[in-house]
Formats: C-alpha cells, structure tokens, sequence
C-alpha cells in the first residue's frame, strides 16, 4: 500500500538536482509551494485516518476497508493533478503519461493484502513514515524562501542526501 506522500516527494527531486543554468530553481519552489502544499494539508488527516483504521484492524476485511480510505484519497489527488485538456502531463514530452489528455491515468491495481500481525505492523510503519515525511515536507516548504533554504531544510530532515 504505496502512500500519497510518495507522490508529493517527486518534485523534490527536481529542485535538488544538481543546479542547471536553464532551470529556475526559485520558480519551481514558488510552483511547489502553489500545488504541494495543499496537497500535503489535504493528505496528512487522511494518512492518520488511515493509519488509525490499520490499527485497529482485526482480519483482512477490515484491512481492505482502511486501504480503500488510500486509495479513494490517491484517485483523488490523481484526479487534481490531470492537466487540463490540451496541455501537457506531469511527465513531459516522450515518457509515459505525457500528452493531452484531461484524465488521470487509472491506478495500478492494488496486490491482495490478507491481514496479519506482521503485515498490520509493516503498513503502520509504512504509513508513519510517509506521515513523518510529509510533516517535514509541509514545514520545509513553509519556512523555505529560497531553494537554497530548501535544500538545507530537506538535507536536515533527511528527505534529501547531503550534497558533497
């Protein structure tokens, strides 16, 4: 059960790239403060839901019920994040999910999940990681004015590799 935090660190690594002189690093901050921050205040409540359903979670049944919290929530933010008709994908020009198009793609279909201790456990530390990390990507955005105050940001909370 892959978390919408997954999904909210991929621009990270744009901004972290090595600097290139054709990029405007300062202009994806202020893009990703636009379009991540509300995604990650509208994720964050329904990834504690979630974890709090796992955790309570007694069978498999229970168990599908609390991934679909995820799923439904994902389809969602999929949805939000489908260009308008016309225009571009997230991907660019050549790599799957580019072109026009104003839909999501539909999502992977989800592997069988059968309840067990073990795997009730591994879920919740899945998901209070991608809480964790979404937390620090919520307040690195917030307190960054510039990419270099984001890239120290992320270096310190450790959702970026230190730069040598």
């Amino acid at each position: 059960m892959k978390i919408a935090a997954t999904l909210l660190l991929i621009p990270v690594v744009a901004l972290a790239q090595a600097p290139n002189p054709g990029i405007d690093r300062s202009k994806i901050l202020e893009q990703m403060k636009q379009s991540m921050l509300p995604m990650i205040e509208q994720s964050l409540p329904e990834m504690e839901k979630t974890r709090a359903c796992v955790q309570a979670s007694s069978n498999t049944a229970e168990l599908k019920e609390c991934a679909e919290i995820m799923q439904v929530f994902q389809q969602k933010m999929m949805a939000e994040m489908a260009p308008p008709p016309g225009a571009q994908g997230p991907a660019g020009p050549g790599q799957p999910g580019a072109g026009a198009g104003g839909s999501a793609p539909p999502p992977p279909p989800q592997p069988e999940i059968v309840w067990s201790e073990q795997k009730r456990d591994e879920i919740v530390q899945g998901l209070e990681m991608s809480i964790k990390q979404a937390s620090a990507m919520q307040g690195c955005l917030q307190s960054s004015a510039t990419p270099e105050q984001m890239d120290s940001c992320l270096q310190q909370s450790g959702l970026s590799p230190k730069r040598q």
